[in-house]
């Protein structure tokens, strides 16, 4: 016996002369690039300047057009202009087109989709392609507009570019500053044309040298008597980072049908913070009652968050607690709590960490009834059931420190509230997580979407980002150059290990095989050694055994076999299937020896009994699984009375599944995103017949499978839910491939032939 260790602004690009809007060119020839973009707030829309081949109908062509950002799509074009640029002569027109939207995005901008003589065409960004802060988009634009021909599509542009103004107003902003206990900027000065309690601005944009700055204002007027008649003093907040901008350039809004443009004044200061609150404290006690007044006040009053628990001074109308907490890989956090508020009384509840503030939305959460909390409360008048909440919020832990909740009121109050410092990590973390919810219908499909898919997603990629401490164990003398390589992982039960060994030892041609056998159980493995000594010692067949420091799952401890076998072929297997037929290895490779296109080649297994076990898979739609597909068994629980002829189906199981080993090591192996075990082998299968290889049954060789004998049991609410987890992991890949390949309902051989 041996044992050792291991642990593991650029100019356009040419083009071909083109005629001006006279003789077409033909569509191989057309090309259009965006040199400069950005984002008008009271247009509504996004601008984009920049030139393509002249031809007829571009007016047409550009009314049509659908901009891309990202996976984004945005396809209300309003208006376009064309104009001469002297940079590119003859060879194309400048063009200045403007789109419709309601919101500005961060997605990145890609192309500008169009249609050339009903072919699709693309305008792309140059290399270099220049986005512009509001204030320098208008500064820009203005001047391209000034380079086209008098017009009504130049007067529509400068109206868009003048934010289609129904009225206009001016006005100026005295001073401003960051407040970093409300989060956002605070801006103050006057305004020529003020609006009603009901006419707040519906659009605006704080620009800056380097940059704008758009999301949730609050605004509100107050008396200024040395003003013109008409005019008042306006305070603004904006909820954004304290990321420096460069000089503040202009605010512009839209309120009332008015549009208004407010400059600062010459040195227009930047305060402080405590300098900022008491000028506005004065400013907001002249200001016109009512929520928006109330919501200001209570931002500039607000105090920064000092390690203690304010939740309390909202009692009793709002009452929220954080049981538990998961970190799920560096900085992604898993909250499990509850909250009981009156409703329309909380506005935001943000999770903050150091620098980072993660908004927490409970329509994105699990929601659980929680009647201990109700009974507890129910004086108060609560009658929320379910008042338990389980969310995912990735990104918003800031690595060793706090955690804390800061809760918002529709008045702009805030409340503060400790959340205990993570407990669970790594499988124990999973395990916790699945343990506390029992969903079904559309209610599992919505809990893995927003929470428990990406969640345990991220909790298996940082358990499995840590090297696994493997201690080889050879007994015998394990063939150097095997033909056959034979990866059976062990976990639970380990007595099925003795079985098997037992009737390999009986194969005519067992040094031909390499047998490798991975303890994924670290608690067992001083009886596994003895176990092993004692199995050897009677049957004297050599294998070699991967003792694993801590529990993988099925994917990488096959894996981790898979990169110790040395054989011409690999036959993946578990512990609990038996051969049936001596010659089975021999059979299984023939046939992947006759078809080079057969990727995976599996025997027909068969339960104690002589029903079937397995006979290829087909996929199933459970309702009550999210409609998830899930793999099932063709004829199991009956009497095989077919032929001995290959049966081509979309997967097998990893049971038993045989490959060429260049063409497992190619494919890596399974993939490891599926926790413990589930989906593995479908996933391979699938992976294969995207790549044109096939799957196959041969019920010419046959082995018998005690199914799940040696996993514990399925009952267990965390394991049931991991293998929901596996279901919703594979069909976010696989889903639209398996419903092309596969007929609803059809359970037969629906997959001869090739992928």
């Amino acid at each position: 016996m041996t044992v050792q260790n291991e642990t593991r602004d650029v100019g356009p690009p040419d083009v071909a002369p083109d005629a001006g809007d006279g003789p077409a060119v033909p569509p191989a020839e057309f090309r259009g690039y965006v040199d400069l973009y950005g984002y008008h707030t009271l247009a509504g829309g996004w601008f984009f300047a920049g030139w393509l081949t002249r031809r007829d109908g571009l007016a047409q062509a550009l009314a049509g057009a659908v901009a891309r950002f990202g996976a984004e799509a945005n396809g209300e074009p309003v208006a376009s202009l064309f104009f001469s640029r002297e940079d590119i002569s003859d060879q194309g027109i400048g063009f200045l087109i403007f789109f419709r939207a309601p919101r500005a995005t961060d997605a990145p901008f890609s192309r500008l989709q169009i249609d050339i003589d009903g072919a699709p065409q693309n305008i792309v960004p140059v290399e270099q392609a220049v986005w512009l802060p509001e204030s320098a988009l208008i500064r820009r634009l203005k001047s391209i507009v000034s380079l086209s021909e008098e017009s009504f599509r130049r007067r529509e542009m400068e109206l868009l570019l003048d934010g289609h103004p129904d009225a206009t107003g001016h006005g100026y902003i005295e001073y401003f500053g960051y407040h970093e206990a409300a989060g956002g900027w605070f801006l103050s000065g006057w305004i020529s044309r003020g609006w009603s309690g009901r006419q707040a601005p519906d659009r605006w944009v704080i620009a800056f040298e380097q940059g704008d700055l758009r999301g949730d204002m609050i605004a509100t007027t107050f008396a200024r008597p040395e003003l013109p008649a008409g005019a008042e003093g306006v305070v603004l907040f904006l909820r954004a980072g304290p990321a420096p901008l460069g000089t503040l350039c202009a605010v512009s809004l839209h309120a009332g049908g008015v549009r208004s443009v407010l400059a600062p004044i010459i040195a227009a200061p930047h305060l402080d913070e405590a300098e900022l609150a008491a000028r506005l404290t004065a400013n907001l006690e002249l200001a016109r009652p009512g929520l928006a007044r109330d919501r200001l006040t209570n931002l500039v009053a607000r105090a920064p968050f000092r390690g203690e628990d304010t939740m309390e001074a909202f009692a009793p109308d709002v009452f929220i607690y954080v049981d538990e907490t998961i970190l799920c890989g560096d900085d992604g956090l898993v909250l499990m709590g509850w909250i009981l508020a009156k409703p329309g009384e909380v506005r935001e509840i943000r999770v903050r960490s150091g620098a980072r503030s993660t908004i927490l939305r409970l329509r994105d959460c699990i929601r659980i009834e929680r009647h201990d909390v109700l009974d507890g409360f129910a004086k108060f008048g609560f009658d929320q059931a379910n008042s338990g909440f389980i969310a995912y919020l990735p990104g918003a832990a800031e690595p060793e420190r706090p955690i804390y909740l800061e809760v918002e009121t529709e008045r702009c109050e805030a409340g503060f509230r400790n959340v205990p410092r993570p407990a669970h990590t790594g499988l124990a973390a999973i395990k916790r997580l699945l343990d506390i919810v029992d969903l079904r219908f559309d209610d599992l499909r919505h809990g893995f979407d927003k929470v428990l898919g990406p969640a345990v997603d991220a909790l298996n990629r940082a358990r499995l980002a840590s090297p696994v401490g493997t201690q080889i164990i050879e007994f015998g003398e394990v063939p150097k150059t095997p033909r056959f390589s034979v990866i059976v992982p062990v976990h639970g039960r380990l007595d099925f290990a003795e079985y098997q060994l037992a009737l390999f030892s009986a194969r005519p041609a067992a040094a031909a095989v390499e047998f490798v056998y991975v303890l994924d159980d670290p608690p067992k493995r001083r009886e596994a050694q003895m176990l092993f000594a004692s199995i050897y010692e009677r049957f004297l067949i050599p294998f070699r055994v991967l003792v694993l420091d801590r529990n993988v799952g099925y994917a990488p401890a096959n894996n981790i076999g898979l990169r110790h076998a040395h054989g011409e072929f690999v036959a993946f297997l578990n512990s609990d299937v038996f051969p049936g037929t001596a010659d089975w290895l021999e059979q299984l490779s023939a046939r992947l020896v006759a078809d080079p296109q057969l990727g995976v080649v599996g025997p027909l297994l068969l339960f104690e009994d002589g029903s079937v076990q397995h006979r290829g898979m087909y996929f199933e739609r459970l309702p009550e699984y999210g409609d998830w597909f899930f793999c099932q068994h063709h004829d199991k629980g009956l009497r095989y009375t077919g032929g001995d002829e290959l049966q081509t189906v979309i997967a097998i199981t990893g049971a038993c599944m045989v490959m060429r080993r260049d063409l497992a090591d190619r494919f890596g192996g399974f993939d490891e995103m599926f926790v413990i075990g589930d989906f593995e082998d479908s996933d391979l299968c699938l992976k294969l017949r995207a790549q044109g290889f096939s799957a196959g049954v041969d019920p010419a060789v046959r082995l018998f499978h005690l199914e799940r004998k040696s996993q514990p049991s399925s009952s267990l609410r965390w394991r049931a839910n991991l293998t929901a987890f596996n279901a919703w992991a594979h069909g976010q890949r696989w889903s639209e491939t398996i419903a092309a390949a596969q007929a609803p309902g059809d359970r037969g051989q629906a997959f001869g032939g090739r992928p």
